[in-house]
C-alpha cells in the first residue's frame, strides 16, 4: 500500500455519509427534539385517527365496505335511551293541586253576604223595595260586601227569606261540601289517569298523596250543577223558582279548586328522564358492525354515526389531554431513570433519546399489530378465530425488552418494559390491566433469559423466544383463571395458548430482525456483532494475517490474554477479545517497521532519526482508526485501537533521542514520544493495554519460568500505574491482582516445558540434515522456545541488554531495541 493511497482525499459520498451520521448522532442527544416527537407520535399511536373517514352512511343504504370497530368503545344507543326516558316520563303521575283554602274563603264570602243582607233588611225593609230597580241595587250592595256574583233575581229570593241564618247554613254547607270533593275543570283529561291515579297535593296542608278515585271529583261546570241541583232539591219550603235561583247563586260562586300543575309535572318528568342512565352498546375492538353489501338499518346507522362522533377531536380533547399528560410523565420518568446509565460512550442525553426512539418504534409496531389482529378477527365469523383478544396474545410485546436489553443494558430495559406495558394497555380498553400483566411478564422473561444465556450466537435468540413463549402461556392461564374464565370454552383457551406461543416466537423474530438495523442506527454494538467481527476469515483480519503475520499472531495472543483477564473480573470478555484482534490493524500499512514482522538483521529504524521512528510507531494508531472507520467497524473497536497504548511514552526512542542530542542546544520534548491516547476509559480497555504490554514483553524472556513471568507482569502493571494510564478505568487493586493471576496462567501454559524428541537435537547449530530436521519439526511453541534459548536470539530480543532499568517497552519499542542490540553485537 503506497503512501499516496493512504492519504487519498476522502470522497464526496464518504464525506456526506460521515456528515449525515454525525448529524444523526447529534440529534440523538437533543431531548428538545425527541420529547415533542414522542408526545405527538405516541399520542397518535395510542389514540389513533378517525374511524370511518368521510364515508356518510344513511339508514336504508348499502354498506360500501366492512365497518369494524377500531377499539373497544361504549357507544350510547340513542333510540333505546329515548325509549327508556319516555317510559320514565310516562311513569310520572300528573300532579294536581287541591286548593282547600278556597273553602274557607267562600264560606267567609257567603257569611259577609248574608250579614250585609240582614243589615239592609233589618234597618229599613220598605225603603229597600222602593223604586223599580231595588233588586239591582240590592244585588250590587251584596256583591260589594261579599265579592260574590249575585244576580238581581237571586238577591230577591234571599231578601224574601230575609237572609235567614238557616238558609245561610245550607248555602255554606253545600259550598264547602262541593269544594271538599274537589272541583276540576276538564274532568275528562283527569280521567285519563283513572288507571294509575294522580299525585294529589293539598296546598293548604302542604301534603301530597297518591290519589286513585278520580270519579269523586266534580267536573266543572256540569257535574257541579248536577250536584247543587240535587242538594238544593232536598231543601224544604222553597219553590221551584227559588231553588233554581239558589242553585244559580251557588254555581256561579263555586270555582274549580283542583288544578293540574303542568310545570311541576313536567319538571318531575324531566327529572325522572334525567335519572335514567344512557343505554350503552358495548362495541368490542375488532367487532364487525356491518359487512360490505349489507343494508344498513336505522339502529346501525345511528350506531355508526355515534361511533364516528365519538372519534371526532372535539369530542376527545379530554382523553387526548390525558394521553399527552401520561406520555409527558413517561418521558420525565425515563429522564430521571436514565440519570446514572451510560451505554458504551453514550451519555445521559443520548441514552434518553435512544430510549424514546425505541419506545416510539415499539408503539408504532404494536399499533400495526393491533390493526392486523383487528383484520384477522373480522375475517372470521366463527369462534375462536373471531376473537380479537386471542390475536392480541400473539403481539410480540417482549421484542422491546429484548432489543433494549441487548443495546442499552438491563436497567434501561426494565424501565422501558414497565412503561411500554402500561402504555399499550390504552390500545386494549377491554382488558387493559390484564394486558399490562401479560406484556410485563413476557418482557421480564426476555430480560432474565438474556442474563442467563450469553448472546454470542444467533441460536440464543431462539432459546429466548421459547422461554418468552412459555411465560406467555403461563400468563394466559393466569388471566383465564382470574379474569376471563372459560366463557369461550376449551377451544377458545387452546387458541389463546397457541397465540401466546406465537407471540413469544414473534418477539424473538422481531428482535432478531430489528437488532442489526438498530445497531447501525444507534451506533451500538452487541455481543453477537463482536463475535461476528472476531471471525479471522473476515477481509480485514485476513489482510492483517497476510501482510503483517507477526502482528496477527501478536493480536491473537493479546486477545486470549485480554479475554481471560476480563472474564476473571466480570468485564466484557467478548469486547476484549474482538478489540484485541483489531487493536494493531494500523500496522498493515508499514508492517516492516515493527519487530514482529521483520526478518533478522533488517531493521529499517537503523536509518531513521528517533523522532521519525517514534512518529511511525505513533501513526499506526491514526491509520488503524481510519481503516476501522473505512470498514465500518463499531465504536468500541475504534476505542480499542485508540486506547490500547493510552498516552504511554515510547521509552526506547525517547532515550535514544536523549543520547544523540546535545544537552546545551537540542531540546527533546517528551510529548513527541508519547502516544496520542486517550487513556483507557473502562476496565476492558485497561485490561487490553496490560495484555498488549505483557504479551510483547513476554517475547523477550529467555528460559521463561513462572517466577520470571510473574515478575514481568508485575513490572508492566506497576509501570502503567505509575504513569497514570489506568486512572479512568475503575480497575481496583483486587481487579489487577486477579488479572495478573489470569495472565500468569495463560503465559505459563504457553511457555510450558517439553521433553526432547529422541534422536533430534533442535538446539544444535544448523548444518546439513540437522538443519533440515529443525526446519521440518521446529514449529509452534517448541520452536519459539528453542529460538529464545539461542544466545544470538537472546541478544536480538533484548535491546536494553546491559541496562539496569526493567523491560517495559511496547512492541514497537522492542522492534527498535532488538535491531539495535543485534547491530551492537555484530559490531562487537
Amino acid at each position: 500500500v503506497t503512501r499516496a493511497s493512504r492519504t487519498r482525499p476522502e470522497g464526496r459520498a464518504a464525506r456526506f455519509t460521515r456528515g449525515a451520521r454525525d448529524a444523526w448522532w447529534r440529534l440523538l442527544e437533543s431531548p428538545a427534539v425527541w420529547v415533542p416527537l414522542f408526545l405527538l407520535i405516541g399520542t397518535w399511536s395510542l389514540a389513533g385517527g378517525g374511524l370511518f373517514g368521510n364515508v356518510d352512511v344513511e339508514a336504508g343504504s348499502i354498506a360500501p365496505r366492512d365497518f369494524i370497530a377500531p377499539t373497544g368503545l361504549d357507544i350510547i344507543d340513542a333510540a333505546a335511551t329515548r325509549d327508556r326516558r319516555l317510559a320514565a316520563r310516562n311513569e310520572v303521575l300528573p300532579v294536581y293541586d287541591l286548593d282547600s283554602a278556597v273553602i274557607g274563603e267562600r264560606e267567609a264570602a257567603f257569611e259577609r253576604l248574608f250579614a250585609e243582607g240582614r243589615r239592609l233588611v233589618g234597618s229599613d225593609p220598605e225603603r229597600l223595595r222602593q223604586g223599580g230597580d231595588w233588586r239591582q241595587r240590592l244585588a250590587e250592595r251584596l256583591e260589594e260586601a261579599s265579592g260574590l256574583d249575585v244576580e238581581p233575581a237571586q238577591a230577591e229570593v234571599l231578601a224574601s227569606w230575609a237572609f235567614a241564618p238557616d238558609l245561610e247554613d245550607r248555602v255554606r254547607g253545600v259550598t264547602a261540601q262541593a269544594l271538599r270533593r274537589g272541583v276540576v275543570a276538564a274532568k275528562e283529561r283527569l280521567l285519563e289517569n283513572r288507571m294509575r291515579g294522580i299525585t294529589l297535593r293539598d296546598l293548604g296542608r302542604g301534603a301530597e298523596r297518591h290519589h286513585v278515585d278520580l270519579y269523586e271529583h266534580l267536573g266543572y261546570p256540569d257535574e257541579v250543577l248536577e250536584f247543587l241541583d240535587a242538594e238544593v232539591r232536598n231543601w224544604l219550603g222553597l219553590s221551584a223558582a227559588e231553588r233554581q235561583a239558589l242553585v244559580g247563586l251557588l254555581h256561579a260562586n263555586i270555582p274549580p279548586n283542583l288544578h293540574p300543575n303542568r310545570s311541576d309535572t313536567l319538571a318531575r318528568q324531566e327529572a325522572a328522564a334525567a335519572a335514567v342512565q344512557p343505554v350503552r352498546t358495548r362495541v368490542s375492538k375488532g367487532e364487525v358492525i356491518v359487512r360490505q353489501g349489507d343494508r344498513i338499518d336505522q339502529a346501525t346507522a345511528e350506531l355508526l354515526s355515534e361511533i364516528a362522533a365519538d372519534r371526532r377531536w372535539n369530542r376527545r380533547w379530554l382523553p387526548l389531554g390525558g394521553m399527552l399528560l401520561l406520555l409527558g410523565l413517561t418521558a420525565g420518568g425515563l429522564w430521571v431513570a436514565m440519570r446514572r446509565d451510560r451505554v458504551a460512550d453514550h451519555g445521559r442525553k443520548r441514552v434518553f433519546g435512544e430510549s424514546l426512539l425505541l419506545l416510539l418504534l415499539a408503539l408504532l409496531g404494536t399499533r400495526l399489530c393491533f390493526l392486523i389482529a383487528t383484520a384477522l378477527a373480522a375475517s372470521f365469523d366463527r369462534p375462536p378465530l373471531d376473537s380479537f383478544q386471542s390475536y392480541v396474545y400473539a403481539v410480540p410485546f417482549a421484542a422491546l425488552a429484548l432489543v433494549a436489553a441487548l443495546l442499552l443494558g438491563r436497567g434501561p430495559a426494565l424501565v422501558l418494559s414497565v412503561v411500554f406495558s402500561v402504555l399499550v394497555s390504552a390500545l386494549a380498553i377491554d382488558e387493559g390491566a390484564m394486558l399490562v400483566f401479560y406484556g410485563l411478564a413476557g418482557s421480564l422473561a426476555a430480560i432474565f433469559a438474556l442474563e442467563r444465556y450469553r448472546f454470542e450466537q444467533r441460536l440464543v435468540m431462539g432459546r429466548v423466544g421459547l422461554l418468552v413463549a412459555a411465560v406467555n402461556v403461563l400468563a394466559v392461564l393466569v388471566i383465564t383463571g382470574l379474569h376471563r374464565g372459560l366463557g369461550a370454552g376449551a377451544a377458545g383457551l387452546a387458541f389463546d395458548l397457541v397465540c401466546a406461543l406465537v407471540g413469544g416466537v414473534l418477539a424473538a423474530a422481531a428482535a432478531g430482525f430489528a437488532l442489526p438495523l438498530l445497531e447501525s442506527l444507534l451506533g451500538l454494538t452487541t455481543d453477537i456483532k463482536l463475535v461476528e467481527l472476531a471471525n479471522t476469515n473476515l477481509p480485514l483480519l485476513r489482510r492483517l494475517a497476510f501482510e503483517a503475520p507477526g502482528t496477527f499472531q501478536h493480536s491473537l495472543m493479546v486477545a486470549n490474554l485480554a479475554k481471560e483477564g476480563c472474564e476473571t473480573i466480570g468485564a466484557d470478555a467478548t469486547l476484549a477479545y474482538t478489540g484485541a484482534l483489531y487493536h494493531d490493524i494500523g500496522k498493515v500499512f508499514r508492517p516492516e517497521y515493527f519487530i514482529e514482522n521483520q526478518r533478522p538483521g533488517h531493521n529499517l529504524h537503523d536509518r531513521l532519526l528517533p523522532s521519525m521512528s517514534a512518529l511511525i510507531l505513533i501513526n499506526h494508531i491514526k491509520e488503524g482508526v481510519d481503516l476501522a472507520r473505512k470498514h465500518g467497524l463499531p465504536q468500541p473497536i475504534i476505542d480499542a485501537i485508540e486506547q490500547h497504548h493510552g498516552t504511554r511514552l515510547i521509552k526506547y526512542f525517547y532515550n535514544r533521542a536523549l543520547e544523540r542530542s546535545d544537552p546545551d542546544t537540542d531540546e527533546v520534548r517528551e510529548e513527541k514520544y508519547r502516544y496520542p491516547g486517550p487513556k483507557p476509559h473502562d476496565k476492558v480497555m485497561g485490561v487490553l493495554m496490560l495484555a498488549d504490554g505483557v504479551e510483547a514483553a513476554s517475547r523477550t524472556l529467555v528460559e521463561p519460568s513462572p517466577v520470571k513471568i510473574r515478575t514481568l507482569i508485575r513490572t508492566i502493571f506497576d509501570d502503567c500505574l505509575r504513569d497514570g494510564q489506568l486512572d479512568h478505568t475503575d480497575l481496583t487493586l483486587s481487579d489487577l491482582r486477579r488479572v495478573a493471576e489470569a495472565f500468569l496462567r495463560v503465559l505459563t501454559t504457553i511457555f510450558h516445558q517439553r521433553i526432547d524428541y529422541p534422536g533430534f537435537d533442535f538446539n544444535a547449530p544448523e548444518s546439513g540434515a540437522a538443519g533440515a530436521e529443525r526446519g521440518a519439526a521446529g514449529s509452534g511453541p517448541q520452536r519459539a522456545v528453542a529460538e529464545r534459548r539461542r544466545p544470538e536470539r537472546t541478544g536480538a530480543n533484548r535491546p536494553n541488554a546491559g541496562r539496569s532499568r526493567p523491560r517495559t517497552e511496547e512492541p514497537e519499542e522492542e522492534a527498535a531495541a532488538a535491531v539495535a542490540a543485534a547491530r551492537g553485537q555484530a559490531l562487537s
